[in-house]
């Protein structure tokens, strides 16, 4: 009897162990997922004119307003770190809004922003309602995107004012054509930049048009466990790109970790980033 009691004390203790790591790691992924790192860094592009070295863009992605209150967390310390530096342009792309009675908190800071060439954003899938969160549906969010002040960009391609004579054409891709429905137009004369949600693949022809492009989604994979090989996406299902600068085409792909998360509010050594470039 005295042996199945220390059997039993021991297991007690083993499982108040256990609740008490998973707590703890819980808490720390909480924590992680509105630790935004805030950066700003110059971008390299090839091919860039020389009127418009020096613009600086704000890149956020995948901020998922309404899922967590993390996320809009995550993103009120961005726009109060983002907001007195005055970026030039700032790009959105996509996964941004999504039920729009849980939406206001989003909208509020970004229209703090106010850069003076203007706030543009792309529709990611969770615009659509499409995803693997339980908390994904079809919604019409169509109208809060001028409520946060920024112009939608659906396959449809703007002209910045030019800088000495040389425009800057931002397009749009729209997420259920990946992009596609851009080739059949011609996006203008001019330097031409892509703000798409899903980063598109090394062989994809948008890589011919578009010497810089902006993209999400991949939340950096979100959750990372170390591994052998280094740190190990959970999900890593997004394809060849998770996050960072990749030489694409002849030019540079962006892809960026994202503010927010989706599924569960946790991230694990994947912490949510906004990045100020300045290109060069």
């Amino acid at each position: 009897m005295a042996c199945m009691r220390s059997l039993r004390r021991n297991a007690l203790r083993a499982g108040a162990a256990a609740a008490a790591v998973g707590a703890a790691a819980a808490s720390y992924m909480v924590f992680e997922a509105q630790w935004p790192r805030c950066r700003q860094t110059e971008l390299t592009v090839p091919g860039l004119p020389a009127p418009w070295r020096g613009l600086t863009i704000l890149h956020l992605s995948d901020v998922h307003a309404g899922h967590f209150p993390t996320n809009d967390r995550s993103l009120e310390k961005v726009v109060e770190w983002a907001a007195p530096l005055q970026p030039d342009l700032v790009v959105l792309t996509g996964d941004i809004i999504g039920d729009p009675r849980l939406s206001a908190r989003c909208l509020e800071p970004l229209g703090r922003l106010q850069p003076p060439l203007g706030m543009f954003a792309v529709p990611g899938n969770h615009e659509y309602g499409l995803g693997k969160s339980p908390l994904a549906k079809a919604r019409d969010v169509s109208g809060l995107w001028s409520q946060a002040g920024a112009t939608l960009l659906s396959d449809r391609c703007v002209a910045l004012p030019p800088r000495e004579g040389v425009p800057l054409v931002l397009c749009g891709a729209d997420y259920l054509t990946g992009g596609f429905g851009l080739l059949d137009s011609s996006p203008g004369d001019g330097f031409s930049v892509l703000l798409i949600h899903q980063p598109p693949p090394a062989d994809s022809p948008l890589a011919e048009l578009f010497p810089l492009a902006f993209a999400g989604h991949t939340h950096g994979g979100q959750l990372r466990l170390p591994s052998t090989g280094g740190l190990l996406p959970v999900m890593n299902d997004e394809g060849e790109y998770l996050s960072g600068v990749y030489a694409w085409g002849q030019g540079r792909l962006v892809v960026s970790r994202g503010v927010g998360t989706s599924f569960v509010p946790f991230r694990l050594l994947t912490r949510p980033e906004a990045t100020l470039w300045r290109l060069v």
